[in-house]
This record gives C-alpha cells, sequence and structure tokens, in this order.
C-alpha cells in the first residue's frame, strides 16, 4: 500500500472524523473541537496518513504527566512538565487493515516522544487491540484513575512503553 505521512492540521478534522466514525462506529466518538485542542497542544506528534483514496488513517498524541490515563471527551488542563507522552488515539480505515499504515503512524508518534525525552509513552487500549500494543512493546499497568479507565469502555487497559528518556 503505498501511502504518506504528514503533520495533522486543523483543515484535517472534517476527514478525521469520518476516518474516527469507520474505524469505531458509534462507539468512540470524539467532538472536533476536543480533539483538535489535542492537536494543538502537541502539534508535532498529531499526523495523518494519506493514499489516493484519500485519509486512510490519523494519530493524535500529546504529552502527559502522570500514571493515570487524561479524561476522554473533555480539553485537556494546561500544560504541565510532563515527563512522558500519551498516544490519545490512531485510526486506520478499513481499506487500509494490513497495509502498514498503523505502524507509520505509531513510529512518528515514538520519535517524537524520544525527541521530546519522555521516558515512557502511555495509551489506553480498547480491549481488542491490547496484543496489537504489546507487539510494539507496551505492557499493561495499574491506573489509580477508576473513574477515567471507566470511561474507556470495558476491558481497556492502560500501558506504558518505556523509553528511557
Amino acid at each position: 500500500m503505498s501511502f504518506a505521512l504528514r503533520p495533522m492540521t486543523a483543515d484535517d478534522l472534517s476527514a478525521v472524523l469520518v476516518v474516527q466514525r469507520l474505524a469505531y462506529g458509534d462507539a468512540y466518538q470524539e467532538a472536533a473541537e476536543v480533539l483538535d485542542a489535542k492537536r494543538q497542544r502537541s502539534p508535532a506528534a498529531c499526523w495523518v496518513a494519506c493514499d489516493a483514496a484519500g485519509m486512510a488513517g490519523y494519530v493524535f498524541a500529546h504529552d502527559w504527566p502522570g500514571d493515570a490515563p487524561p479524561p476522554l471527551h473533555t480539553a485537556l488542563p494546561a500544560a504541565a512538565v510532563s515527563t512522558c507522552g500519551f498516544l490519545h488515539d490512531l485510526a486506520v480505515v478499513p481499506r487500509a487493515h494490513g497495509g502498514g499504515v498503523g505502524a507509520a503512524l505509531f513510529a512518528a508518534v515514538q520519535q517524537w516522544s524520544l525527541a521530546a525525552g519522555h521516558e515512557a509513552l502511555n495509551l489506553v487500549s480498547l480491549a481488542s487491540a491490547a496484543e496489537y500494543w504489546q507487539r510494539f512493546g507496551f505492557v499493561p499497568i495499574v491506573s489509580s484513575e477508576r473513574s477515567v479507565m471507566a470511561a474507556y469502555g470495558d476491558g481497556a487497559c492502560f500501558m506504558r512503553l518505556p523509553l528511557g528518556g
């Protein structure tokens, strides 16, 4: 599969919402305003993959302090000193599954996190994707924020990839 990665812009948000719906159905829709706030917080960590048919995938990541995930569907608080990156969402349209889009988007975020000097990259995996993230070296960790984790859905798993930053 042939595709190109580029940094996400505000103009991409309408296509991002289409990809989000194709990837998750109606279950995990976030508003454009919430997603754009994440993009604005860490623009170097938000990417899109495009192929001849249009947007094939996207990734949102941002800096985030602590050992708990950020709450869903809300704007993030003001930036604090962060020792970790947080991969908020990576989605690929069904036509691009297995074509390397997800791995390329993840590699871009991992490079950003390494360059930022983060000690780890964290994410919350949906139950169906935990094995996917374990292949990249992520390991499950326990979050003390049970109410935040509950919003991510049954079987969601807080995971960490140590970076040694």
